[in-house]
């Protein structure tokens, strides 16, 4: 494969200046001092406009003068006009047509990082936390297709905390800002059938495993099958590995019961 030209990538380093400058009204100063390095080094180029921007917002004198000197010769370049190319007649015709194309390059910013990076420019980001939870919850509504699967659920949402008689202050304020990575609900109805929690290496340090002690007796009080699993690779685990465990080991745990009922029906009746 033929690397990319080194010009292409100097203008693609100056595309994502323009985009930082362009989405955020004040950039940040750690993005912002990384890309004055780069200008400065003549790693990436870009317009005079930007990089004046870029000056102003970090009060540098090089910068000033990189896009004055740019802006020079840029205005050099005007000056002189375009370069008439000398061409043969075509046979049969007295003049060639020159036609003069310009190149127009759509380019986008991209970095390595984890699923959070690509929210931080906005207000709204993704339910899910981590690839791995956005695999398990496809293999999720593939296999239990006629319930509903939600992710990053509050446990307060499903569990009425001031009824749990052996809850402690500790337990109370937790549960009041626990999230389940994934439960299946009746749909219409609401009623919660089965909870899962993604374990992972994280959960054996001291810490979270106090949190997880909490979640399992808040849990335990509803009688709610929980699931917790544990894959050994959880980034590389496909949909069809998460489908053929859930078959497995979650399947055969599964009784709705008297749980499904018609609220619709008799919205004023209380169920025994």
């Amino acid at each position: 494969m033929t690397p990319p030209p080194r010009d292409f990538l100097k203008a693609l380093g100056g595309e994502g200046l323009c985009l930082l400058l362009n989405d955020a009204e004040v950039p940040r100063n750690d993005w912002s001092n990384q890309y004055a390095a780069l200008l400065l080094n003549r790693s990436i180029v870009a317009p005079p406009e930007a990089i004046s921007r870029l000056a102003t917002h970090l009060n540098s004198r090089d910068l000033t003068d990189l896009a004055r000197q740019i802006d020079k010769k840029r205005e050099r370049v005007r000056t002189k006009g375009p370069v008439k190319p000398k061409s043969k007649p075509v046979s049969g015709s007295s003049e060639q047509a020159i036609l003069q194309v310009r190149r127009v390059v759509q380019i986008m910013q991209m970095f390595l990082g984890d699923g959070q990076f690509s929210d931080a420019s906005g207000i709204c980001r993704s339910v899910f936390r981590s690839q791995q939870e956005r695999t398990f919850l496809r293999a999720l509504s593939f296999r239990f297709p006629g319930l509903l699967a939600l992710p990053n659920y509050p446990l307060d949402q499903i569990v009425a905390l001031d009824r749990v008689d052996t809850i402690n202050a500790k337990t109370l304020r937790y549960g009041r800002n626990c999230r389940l990575d994934a439960v299946l609900v009746i749909p219409d109805e609401g009623d919660p059938v089965a909870i899962f929690e993604l374990d992972s290496r994280f959960h054996d340090v001291p810490e979270n495993a106090g949190r997880d002690a909490m979640k399992n007796s808040l849990i335990a009080a509803t009688g709610l099958p929980f699931f917790r699993l544990r894959a050994e690779s959880p980034d590389s685990m496909t949909v069809d590995e998460w489908y053929a465990l859930l078959s497995d080991q979650v399947l055969p745990h599964l009784d709705l019961g008297g749980r499904v009922r018609c609220r619709k029906a008799a919205y004023r009746l209380i169920p025994c």
